[in-house]
């Protein structure tokens, strides 16, 4: 609901307005209700018209918008508006020109009105547009279609020789602005006060005076306008029928979108309860499921985490046979099931699972990285790689090779073509099927998590997702391929989220580096790898910025801080971001930033050129002092960083070297002209900035600083 605040001086009244339309699709609606809302309340404003609220509704044959205290005047203030130059709007005898006269009659007005302004530019026309009232209803005959053009869908058509578009056919238009009809064209059709109930098979004419009487015929109708209404309709009478059968509606029915599509599909809604054939059981749960959602529209109902042979469906109107429409709805479903089973037991005959993976050689991945065959080598040579970083026993890495021989079988198999949302699914129960173990099994389904909040639950798993994500991202970015603005056709955003949410997860370093080190070589010869590691791995590393941290959520000058600094292990990187949150606000995260912005500051730009400090050409007791706290305190804060105690680490790198730098840099010139000297300080300024800034953080990008300068 948009609130604008309404004009006391103005009388007000409802704006009723519907869009009548041939069946929308249900995932049109959606957008379409949420831009009809934000569109009015946008032209409406722009438009000096205030109101109350603005609510939008949809159903599949209808969109509708109500304007609630809508004013009945259009209060628009005076302004002046800009025209042409004094020379291009007068002649060399003072008469207007074309130029001039154009402008006038583009805004209604007349040569009395206007003025003429110097600006350094010189004199220009300026036209004075005096305050102007305006009632609403003649307004809105043309501000109507107007907001009809703003709608925007994924594909739209046309249907008359106008040559206008919209999602569908547009069958009517009811504008009432209280009791006034309004009457405004778009294309051919002309509002009014009409709108049409029962459905596109035998239409029903209504005649609308109010908003009430509206509301009161559609119900009457038994359309029910709101959509979120309807939803909890449907929620609450599919699960009071899953009730009587002692069970309830089956979560993934809900989880995946079905009661959201159903909820679009219809306008008025009936519930009709049905029953499969219980043999159908013997398949798998998801297979089940996605065929009643994905053919049927149906619900399914389950009991103590068991499919029952129950389904209810949801129906446009009330049918006169319900009976007959129960028998052709179960006939039907159980003919897909059956299709489902038939395919069951295709795939059985090319069992073991190992034996159907021999068919990824014809499943190309893409033209320029391989088949998927080939990208199965790769997981199963790249999963010793994790196994070292995690410390994998050998029978883990013994399941996490098998995982990745088998990740992709079940791509060839019958089951998978029909239901292409149930890869690494199939995968799991032929898997299981075919004699291997339950973690293998576990691994092949969470290949493909995280999807929403939901994330690999099995050690096995979680590496096979990094494994997976990383040889789809490192590869299409090694030909080139990398996502553009929106664009992003093979989810490589995603799969690096993916790679940022399961590791953050399962909490074991993840060295990008090995990973690309031992990737490369894997990917044949011919084929460029054009973006260097650090391209792939900058990439995956951005994805911190959008990851759903744990609260408080890190700033972004945390996460620049530590991206600044050197980044291997993304674990280690996503610690050391956190470690820099919690120190927020904290004295001696201020203390160690001021010493690494001072040395940084001393350092940009200087010609340095000795790699090491020289104990000999130390001259100043002050800088002596300096060197002698840094190699009594090196291995302590590089011991706290190998520990990952960055906390304690950041408090004793401030500690040590707060007071001392800032008395160095008071009474010691670090630029001096003798080169050997100023070398040597330098290299000194280096090994502290290094200290920390090479294992933690570059802590000169936190705007604790910026905000301490500007006080």
């Amino acid at each position: 609901m948009v609130r604008l605040r309404g004009n006391p001086k103005s009388t007000t009244a409802d704006l009723l307005f519907e869009i009548g339309t041939e069946e929308l699709p249900a995932a049109y609606l959606p957008g379409l209700i949420a831009q009809l809302r934000e569109e009015a309340a946008a032209l409406f404003k722009a438009q000096h018209l205030s109101c109350n609220d603005v609510e939008s509704f949809g159903t599949p044959r209808r969109l509708v918008l109500l304007v609630h205290g809508l004013t009945s005047l259009q209060h628009k203030p005076g302004e002046e508006v800009r025209g042409p130059s004094k020379q291009a709007a007068y002649d060399g005898q003072g008469k207007p020109t074309q130029a001039l006269l154009g402008f006038l009659r583009s805004h209604g007005a007349a040569i009395s009105q206007t003025k003429l302004v110097a600006s350094p530019k010189g004199e220009y026309v300026y036209l004075t547009k005096p305050p102007t009232s305006t009632p609403t209803d003649r307004l809105l005959p043309t501000l109507l279609p107007q907001l009809i053009g703003k709608l925007r869908a994924p594909k739209t058509m046309r249907w008359d020789e106008t040559n206008i578009r919209f999602a569908r056919p547009i069958r009517w238009l009811l504008a009432l602005y209280g009791t006034t009809p309004i009457r405004g064209a778009f294309g051919k059709l002309v509002s009014g006060s009409v709108t049409w109930v029962d459905g596109p098979k035998r239409p029903r004419r209504i005649n609308v005076r109010s908003l009430d009487a509206y509301r009161s015929a559609l119900k009457k109708a038994g359309t029910m306008l709101n959509h979120d209404d309807r939803r909890a309709w449907i929620e609450q009478h599919v699960s009071a029928i899953a009730k009587r059968s002692h069970g309830r509606i089956a979560p993934e029915m809900v989880q995946y979108g079905l009661l959201d599509e159903v909820t679009f599909l219809v306008e008025r809604p009936v519930i009709l309860a049905g029953a499969f054939d219980p043999r159908y059981l013997e398949l798998p749960c998801e297979v089940l499921l996605a065929s009643m959602a994905k053919h049927q529209r149906v619900f399914a109902i389950e009991s103590a985490g068991k499919l029952l042979p129950h389904c209810v469906a949801i129906l446009e109107g009330q049918p006169g046979k319900p009976a007959k429409v129960r028998r052709v709805i179960e006939r039907i479903l159980n003919a897909r099931l059956a299709d489902s089973l038939m395919f069951l037991n295709e795939d059985r005959k090319r069992f073991p699972l190992d034996q159907m993976a021999q068919g990824l050689r014809g499943v190309t991945f893409h033209e320029k990285l391989g088949s998927m065959a080939q990208k199965t080598t790769r997981l199963e040579q790249l999963s010793q790689t994790i196994a070292d970083a995690w410390r994998l026993s050998p029978e883990e890495a013994t399941s996490l090779r098998r995982a990745c021989q088998l990740a992709k079988a079940d791509l060839v198999s019958t089951m998978v073509k029909e239901f292409p949302t149930l890869q690494g699914i199939v995968g799991k129960y032929y898997a299981k099927e075919s004699g291997d173990a339950q973690v293998v099994a576990d691994a092949i389904e969470e290949q493909y998590l995280p999807t929403g909040e939901k994330l690999p639950r099995t050690l096995i798993g979680s590496a096979l997702a990094i494994l997976d994500k990383y040889d789809t991202l490192a590869g299409y970015f090694s030909v080139g391929i990398e996502p553009t603005g929106d664009q992003d056709p093979f989810g490589l955003r995603r799969a690096a989220q993916g790679i940022v949410e399961v590791a953050w997860a399962i909490h074991r370093p993840l060295p990008l580096h090995r990973f690309f080190e031992q990737w490369q070589p894997l990917i044949a010869p011919a084929k460029p790898v054009a973006p260097a590691r650090e391209h792939i791995h900058r990439y995956i590393l951005e994805r911190l910025y959008t990851f759903a941290w744990p609260k408080p959520a890190p700033s972004v000058d945390c996460i620049d801080a530590v991206l600044n600094s050197p980044c291997d292990d993304l674990i280690d990187v996503m610690d050391r971001i956190v470690s820099l949150q919690t120190l927020q606000g904290h004295p001696g995260l201020l203390r160690a930033a001021k010493v690494i912005e001072r040395t940084r500051n001393i350092l940009k730009g200087a010609p340095l050129r000795q790699g090491h400090v020289n104990p000999a050409q130390l001259q100043d007791p002050i800088e002596q002092r300096l060197w002698d706290l840094y190699r009594s305190n090196e291995e302590r804060v590089v011991a706290l960083s190998n520990k990952k105690s960055y906390t304690d680490a950041t408090m004793l790198f401030g500690e040590i070297f707060f007071e001392p730098l800032h008395e160095f840099f008071d009474k010691v010139m670090v630029n001096v002209p003798d080169e050997t000297l100023q070398q040597n300080r330098l290299a000194l300024m280096k090994a502290i900035h290094t200290l920390y800034t090479e294992r933690i953080a570059d802590l000169s990008k936190l705007t604790v600083l910026q905000q301490q300068e500007s006080r």
